[in-house]
């Protein structure tokens, strides 16, 4: 009996111990499947992220162009608007209700003296002074804010400005899109990015292009495309691009017939390294062309529609010099007063001309002759001044400004970006001082016109030869004193044109 008393107390501790062991190895792989499910977590999150990233980075583009988009849509209201951009807010509205380009429907508001001469009365309907190009190319938008407001069941007063406000800000974005991919192809990508940011804040871009429906916005656009397209067509040739360049030289010329002088970069190319595509560029051009050009001669009887009686204001005279300078340098008008950091462009078309040629910077060279004779034809209009009368700075010379900040971009890039090693010297932190410096003046002068210059009594006065050379009555300094005052705060506009998302109210405004 005591053995197997013996026997089976020893059977239980065995048990005993091959119990605590098999606990100890279930906790062991309980502990081990724990730490495979957090590494799991962790894996999946950092997956997701790295999966983010490269979305981020693939779709870049898009996330500019929205973040442009709604930075753009900031505003101060609309407490003033000039009669030359009326036209092109209200056409989209004729073309989507009543399928025509008349504005008799509209005929009450449109009498008003401030506006009327940009609604001539031919051949009994109201019509457009003005090219219809610009409000014909936005009307996708309005039909898309119509669509949106009967969707959310909503509407706005004043809801044509906001929409009108909301193209623009859409045309400007998408200008910045295409010089940042554009900047992409030639520069790194800090530098493209930095080039955009210069484009989209530090001139005109902000302060006229995308307040309202101006041609220039359109003149912008177009032309960054058609540069984008010719580095697009050298990555990778295709006739399809050289089309699309026929489409857009068309609508360019039709859109703003003195601009058409900053085509010439655009026909180098085609004509000296696209030979045997020209009749895919013309074909595009024909098809384009041709129904803007039935548009002003069943209208107007001409070619260039309601602006042919301006080709009388164009007179050569000795004082074109005076013009000249004043178009670039006069205190209230000048290009280079309100957009100081495009005085680096003068420095990035030296290193354009001495790099290495290639199609695309013959193409920028070619600008430079462009951009001197389109200068040079402002300059024999007789009210030249006249650029800064409805607007905030020199808006006849917006155009010019994609290809001027690609100049800007080649030098960013010759002394930060893939020429930086020949450049390691004392002197680039003054370079980095001086590039800084444009860029925080010009940033502050448009943010000034973008949102004060409206509000101020110097926006309603007409400006003349004189004082567009007196510097002792700044239109920047009194966009700023007289109109922040009298704002009541800055809105946030977006389609469709509900009442402002955003509102921030300024004390004493």
């Amino acid at each position: 009996m005591d053995s197997d008393r013996q026997v089976l107390s020893s059977e239980k501790v065995h048990l005993f111990f091959t119990a605590i062991r098999m606990a100890k190895q279930k906790n062991k792989k309980s502990e081990k499947t724990e730490r495979s499910s957090g590494g799991g977590a962790d894996f999946s999150l950092t997956a997701l992220k790295e999966k983010l990233i490269s979305y981020a980075c693939r779709y870049d583009f898009l996330l500019l162009g929205i973040i442009l988009y709604l930075a753009y849509n900031f505003c101060t209201g609309f407490g003033w608007i000039s009669g030359d951009v009326f036209p092109a807010s209200i056409l989209p509205i004729a073309l989507l209700k009543n399928h025509n380009v008349y504005f008799d429907f509209v005929a009450s508001s449109i009498s008003n003296p401030d506006i009327s001469y940009a609604f001539p009365f031919v051949n009994g309907h109201y019509v457009s002074f003005f090219p219809i190009v610009t409000p014909v190319l936005v009307t996708p938008v309005y039909a898309a804010s119509y669509i949106l407001s009967a969707l959310a069941g909503v509407t706005s007063p004043n809801n044509m400005y906001i929409i009108a406000k909301c193209a623009a800000s859409f045309l400007a974005a998408l200008a910045g899109v295409l010089i940042y991919l554009t900047g992409k192809e030639i520069f790194t990508r800090r530098i493209a990015l930095l080039t955009t940011f210069i484009f989209a804040f530090a001139t005109s871009t902000w302060s006229i292009s995308s307040q309202a429906l101006w041609q220039q916005g359109t003149v912008e656009l177009l032309l960054i495309a058609l540069i984008y397209l010719a580095v697009k067509n050298e990555r990778q040739s295709s006739a399809a691009y050289i089309f699309l360049m026929g489409i857009l030289s068309a609508l360019f010329v039709f859109n703003r017939p003195p601009e058409s002088i900053l085509l010439i970069p655009v026909l180098v190319y085609i004509v000296w390294y696209q030979r045997e595509k020209i009749p895919w560029y013309l074909a595009g051009g024909v098809l384009a062309g041709l129904p803007f050009l039935y548009y002003n001669y069943s209208i107007f009887g001409n070619a260039f529609g309601g602006y042919a009686e301006n080709l009388a204001l164009f007179t050569v005279n000795t004082g074109f010099i005076g013009h000249y300078l004043g178009l670039l340098f006069s205190p209230n008008v000048g290009l280079f007063v309100y957009c100081p950091v495009l005085l680096l462009s003068i420095a990035g078309m030296y290193f354009v001309w001495k790099g290495r040629v290639s199609p695309i910077r013959t193409l920028v060279l070619a600008a430079v002759p462009a951009i001197l004779l389109d200068i040079l034809l402002y300059s024999f209009f007789g009210p030249w001044s006249s650029s800064a009368e409805f607007c905030y700075g020199l808006r006849f010379l917006t155009g010019l400004v994609p290809v001027l900040c690609l100049f800007t971009g080649f030098f960013l890039d010759e002394w930060f970006g893939h020429g930086k090693a020949r450049h390691q010297s004392q002197k680039k932190p003054a370079v980095i001082a001086l590039v800084a410096a444009l860029v925080i003046v010009s940033v502050g002068i448009q943010f000034v016109g973008t949102f004060f210059y409206g509000w101020s009594s110097t926006s309603n006065k007409s400006m003349t030869d004189e004082r567009a050379w007196n510097a002792t009555d700044s239109v920047i300094i009194r966009s700023y004193t007289e109109g922040s005052p009298r704002i009541a705060g800055i809105f946030w506009f977006t389609l469709p044109p509900v009442p402002p998302l955003v509102y921030f109210p300024i004390t004493g405004g």
